[in-house]
Protein backbone atom coordinates (compact mmCIF):
# COMPACT_ATOMS: atom_id res chain seq x y z
CA UNK A 1 0.00 0.00 0.00
CA UNK A 2 3.05 2.38 -0.85
CA UNK A 3 1.94 5.79 -1.80
CA UNK A 4 -1.56 5.38 0.23
CA UNK A 5 -2.21 8.38 2.99
CA UNK A 6 -1.68 6.92 6.48
CA UNK A 7 -4.92 8.09 7.49
CA UNK A 8 -6.55 6.13 4.65
CA UNK A 9 -4.42 3.40 5.32
CA UNK A 10 -5.25 3.39 9.18
CA UNK A 11 -9.49 3.34 8.27
CA UNK A 12 -8.72 0.77 5.74
CA UNK A 13 -7.21 -1.54 8.27
CA UNK A 14 -9.76 -0.83 10.87
CA UNK A 15 -12.52 -1.45 8.11
CA UNK A 16 -10.81 -5.13 7.34
CA UNK A 17 -10.61 -5.61 10.85
CA UNK A 18 -13.98 -5.04 11.55
CA UNK A 19 -15.51 -6.53 8.37
CA UNK A 20 -13.55 -9.82 9.07
CA UNK A 21 -15.33 -10.30 13.11
CA UNK A 22 -18.60 -9.39 11.62
CA UNK A 23 -18.16 -11.71 9.27
CA UNK A 24 -17.08 -14.54 12.14
CA UNK A 25 -19.83 -13.58 14.29
CA UNK A 26 -22.74 -14.32 11.09
CA UNK A 27 -21.08 -17.64 10.93
CA UNK A 28 -20.48 -18.89 14.26
CA UNK A 29 -24.19 -19.53 15.48
CA UNK A 30 -25.22 -21.18 11.27
CA UNK A 31 -22.14 -23.22 11.97
CA UNK A 32 -23.34 -24.13 15.78
CA UNK A 33 -26.41 -25.13 14.25
CA UNK A 34 -25.41 -27.30 11.35
CA UNK A 35 -23.11 -28.97 14.18
CA UNK A 36 -26.22 -29.40 16.54
CA UNK A 37 -28.70 -30.96 13.61
CA UNK A 38 -26.16 -32.80 13.12
CA UNK A 39 -25.63 -34.66 16.56
CA UNK A 40 -29.63 -34.88 16.60
CA UNK A 41 -29.43 -36.99 13.13
CA UNK A 42 -26.55 -39.05 14.78
CA UNK A 43 -28.71 -39.72 17.63
CA UNK A 44 -31.89 -40.44 16.32
CA UNK A 45 -30.21 -42.59 13.59
CA UNK A 46 -28.03 -44.38 16.91
CA UNK A 47 -31.57 -45.11 18.94
CA UNK A 48 -33.94 -45.20 16.48
CA UNK A 49 -37.64 -45.68 16.95
CA UNK A 50 -40.72 -45.39 15.11
CA UNK A 51 -43.97 -43.88 15.84
CA UNK A 52 -47.12 -42.75 13.80
CA UNK A 53 -47.79 -38.98 13.24
CA UNK A 54 -51.19 -37.14 12.38
CA UNK A 55 -50.86 -34.41 10.80
CA UNK A 56 -53.39 -31.68 12.38
CA UNK A 57 -53.22 -29.34 9.44
CA UNK A 58 -51.22 -27.82 6.57
CA UNK A 59 -50.91 -23.78 6.52
CA UNK A 60 -48.69 -21.27 4.09
CA UNK A 61 -46.49 -19.12 5.41
CA UNK A 62 -44.32 -16.80 3.76
CA UNK A 63 -40.59 -15.39 4.97
CA UNK A 64 -40.31 -11.81 4.68
CA UNK A 65 -36.88 -12.28 4.70
CA UNK A 66 -36.25 -14.52 2.07
CA UNK A 67 -39.37 -14.39 0.24
CA UNK A 68 -40.06 -17.30 -0.03
CA UNK A 69 -42.97 -19.33 0.81
CA UNK A 70 -43.14 -22.61 2.87
CA UNK A 71 -46.01 -25.03 3.93
CA UNK A 72 -45.84 -25.67 7.35
CA UNK A 73 -47.31 -29.31 7.96
CA UNK A 74 -48.84 -29.54 11.78
CA UNK A 75 -48.57 -33.19 13.58
CA UNK A 76 -48.76 -34.83 16.70
CA UNK A 77 -47.69 -38.57 17.99
CA UNK A 78 -47.24 -39.88 21.02
CA UNK A 79 -44.54 -41.80 22.81
CA UNK A 80 -44.61 -44.38 26.05
CA UNK A 81 -48.09 -42.40 26.81
CA UNK A 82 -46.53 -39.01 26.37
CA UNK A 83 -48.26 -36.91 23.76
CA UNK A 84 -46.02 -34.61 21.51
CA UNK A 85 -47.08 -31.76 18.95
CA UNK A 86 -44.70 -29.97 16.29
CA UNK A 87 -44.41 -29.10 12.68
CA UNK A 88 -42.17 -28.91 10.15
CA UNK A 89 -41.75 -26.26 7.10
CA UNK A 90 -41.24 -27.54 3.45
CA UNK A 91 -40.26 -25.03 0.40
CA UNK A 92 -43.53 -24.76 -1.59
CA UNK A 93 -41.25 -24.32 -5.06
CA UNK A 94 -39.24 -27.72 -4.03
CA UNK A 95 -42.17 -30.04 -2.83
CA UNK A 96 -45.04 -28.93 -4.02
CA UNK A 97 -47.27 -28.99 -7.67
CA UNK A 98 -50.33 -27.24 -7.44
CA UNK A 99 -50.65 -28.09 -3.82
CA UNK A 100 -54.09 -26.15 -3.58
CA UNK A 101 -56.36 -25.59 -0.50
CA UNK A 102 -58.66 -28.78 -1.01
CA UNK A 103 -55.22 -30.57 -1.48
CA UNK A 104 -54.44 -29.70 2.55
CA UNK A 105 -57.46 -30.92 3.16
CA UNK A 106 -57.24 -34.04 1.99
CA UNK A 107 -53.89 -34.45 3.74
CA UNK A 108 -55.42 -33.67 7.12
CA UNK A 109 -55.49 -36.65 9.78
CA UNK A 110 -53.38 -38.66 7.32
CA UNK A 111 -50.50 -40.85 9.15
CA UNK A 112 -46.68 -40.77 8.43
CA UNK A 113 -43.97 -42.23 10.17
CA UNK A 114 -41.98 -40.39 12.79
CA UNK A 115 -38.27 -41.73 13.35
CA UNK A 116 -37.04 -41.16 17.27
CA UNK A 117 -34.93 -41.20 19.72
CA UNK A 118 -35.44 -43.67 22.31
CA UNK A 119 -33.32 -41.89 24.83
CA UNK A 120 -34.95 -38.58 24.07
CA UNK A 121 -38.05 -39.05 21.64
CA UNK A 122 -38.58 -34.91 21.74
CA UNK A 123 -35.48 -35.53 19.06
CA UNK A 124 -37.71 -36.70 15.84
CA UNK A 125 -37.81 -35.90 12.32
CA UNK A 126 -41.45 -37.05 10.68
CA UNK A 127 -41.00 -38.76 7.17
CA UNK A 128 -42.91 -37.62 4.87
CA UNK A 129 -40.98 -37.19 1.35
CA UNK A 130 -38.51 -39.29 -0.65
CA UNK A 131 -35.63 -37.07 0.88
CA UNK A 132 -37.09 -37.45 4.54
CA UNK A 133 -36.41 -41.54 3.97
CA UNK A 134 -33.13 -40.78 2.41
CA UNK A 135 -31.88 -38.81 4.67
CA UNK A 136 -31.93 -42.00 7.38
CA UNK A 137 -30.99 -44.49 4.61
CA UNK A 138 -34.82 -46.09 4.70
CA UNK A 139 -36.60 -46.81 1.53
CA UNK A 140 -39.67 -45.16 1.14
CA UNK A 141 -42.69 -47.51 1.88
CA UNK A 142 -45.48 -48.58 -0.57
CA UNK A 143 -47.91 -47.89 2.10
CA UNK A 144 -46.96 -43.82 1.03
CA UNK A 145 -47.14 -44.17 -2.85
CA UNK A 146 -50.83 -42.16 -2.72
CA UNK A 147 -49.08 -39.35 -1.27
CA UNK A 148 -46.83 -38.91 -4.95
CA UNK A 149 -50.07 -38.08 -6.33
CA UNK A 150 -51.47 -35.82 -3.96
CA UNK A 151 -48.28 -33.79 -3.70
CA UNK A 152 -46.66 -34.05 -7.23
CA UNK A 153 -49.70 -34.64 -9.28
CA UNK A 154 -47.96 -37.83 -10.21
Amino acid sequence: MEGVPKEQKWNFEWALFFGIWVGVLIALPALFMGIMKSREKKEIAHNQSFEIATIDGVEEKYHTKTGTMYLRFHYHYQHKNRLFRDNVDYKYKRYFVEFTRDKRELIKHKKFPVILSSKDPSKHQILIFWSDFSKYNLPFPDSLKWSEKLFYNR
